[in-house]
């Protein structure tokens, strides 16, 4: 009697720890959830690569880091396992606002100090200059332009010939904006960084909101001149667009980072994808695709940056600093708007 109800007892245990498995991976096997800050159809192509690897399934939501920012800092549980892409500086702001957990990917190991995280709650993929975009053919076929030197600094843009003819993203929704605005203040004050953010909006059309959308303007010949990234610019240059591109003097730039969120539900698939992301083979086929500058210092870089004037880097931008002056400086920057 006593070995039936030890077979019976067995049995239930064994019908229990079947189901746990079960249950168990399908919980894993829910879709991983991304916010994806640069170009959609980039996310895609990289979580696709990433779900046939892994049979991972996801969710993508495409968004500009202004509202990724506002939406992960003010609302609760979301459910967003990842950020992939967009400025340290927004990253920095999760870790501060305690949003985002800590991963240190054993990819990270040739990664320099300067693009992630020292205590290990994001890590730069990518790094981005600013850059003044031009369209040749505009500029030589407007005769207020036309006998004109293409601008090569920020004030050559607050020409009297150029108003309502340039265009730069509004630094409240878009991370390429914010990195301008944030850049001037760390170069030459928060008064005067105002001042000539306020400059450049009234000479331009509108101010965009995101900044792929000002590359993508000036290479439709809709405007003349844009400050965007430069990897946006050449996006458009290498198919087949006449972009001229510069970065100025003092210029500011991005650290392109990924950093997983505490409000998610699939902590264990957001690490294999920081690992993926990271990895040799991924980070060369983005390099070679977005246009950006690799932060592992073995990946080649895209010949098309091969002219980029890297000197022109403000060479002491502090991410951590232009995330605790967020609120800030946006703050001021609405305010001489009105």
């Amino acid at each position: 009697m006593r070995r039936k109800e030890l077979l019976i007892l067995l049995a239930v245990a064994l019908v229990g720890v079947a189901g746990f498995l079960f249950f168990g991976e399908k919980m894993n096997n829910q879709p991983l959830k991304v916010y994806v800050i640069f170009q959609e159809d980039e996310g895609r192509i990289l979580l696709e690569t990433f779900k046939k690897k892994t049979d991972q399934p996801y969710e993508i939501i495409r968004i500009s880091s202004g509202e990724a920012s506002y939406h992960l800092l003010t609302l609760g549980k979301t459910g967003i396992d990842v950020v992939l892409g967009g400025p340290a500086d927004m990253h920095e702001q999760l870790k501060n606002n305690k949003k985002s957990l800590h991963y240190v990917s054993p990819s990270t190991g040739n990664v320099p100090s300067k693009y992630k995280d020292p205590d290990g709650y994001w890590t730069g993929m990518y790094m981005g200059a600013l850059a003044i975009g031009t369209n040749p053919n505009v500029w030589e076929n407007d005769p207020e332009l036309a006998t004109l030197p293409m601008p090569e600094r920020y004030e050559d843009l607050l020409r009297p010939e150029l108003e309502g003819k340039i265009q730069i993203p509004d630094p409240e929704t878009s991370g390429t904006g914010y990195t301008l605005l944030a850049s001037l203040a760390q170069e030459r004050g928060e008064q005067e960084a105002i001042k000539l953010m306020q400059e450049l909006k009234k000479q331009s059309t509108t101010t965009t909101f995101a900044g792929i959308t000002s590359a993508q303007r000036l290479a439709e010949g809709e405007v003349a001149a844009v400050v965007s990234f430069l990897g946006d610019q050449l996006r458009f240059t290498n198919s087949g667009y006449d972009i001229h591109s510069i970065i100025p003097p003092q210029a500011g730039w991005e650290i392109g980072a990924i950093s997983i969120l505490k409000s998610g539900n699939n902590s264990s698939a957001a690490k294999e994808l920081v690992d993926f992301m990271l990895s040799r083979d991924i980070q060369t086929d983005y390099m070679n695709t977005a246009f950006s500058f690799p932060v592992k210092p073995d990946i080649p870089v895209n010949p098309m940056l091969d002219s980029a004037k890297m000197e022109h880097l403000l060479p002491n931008y502090r991410f951590d600093q232009a995330a605790k002056n967020r609120e800030n400086l946006i703050k001021a920057w609405k305010a001489a708007r009105e």
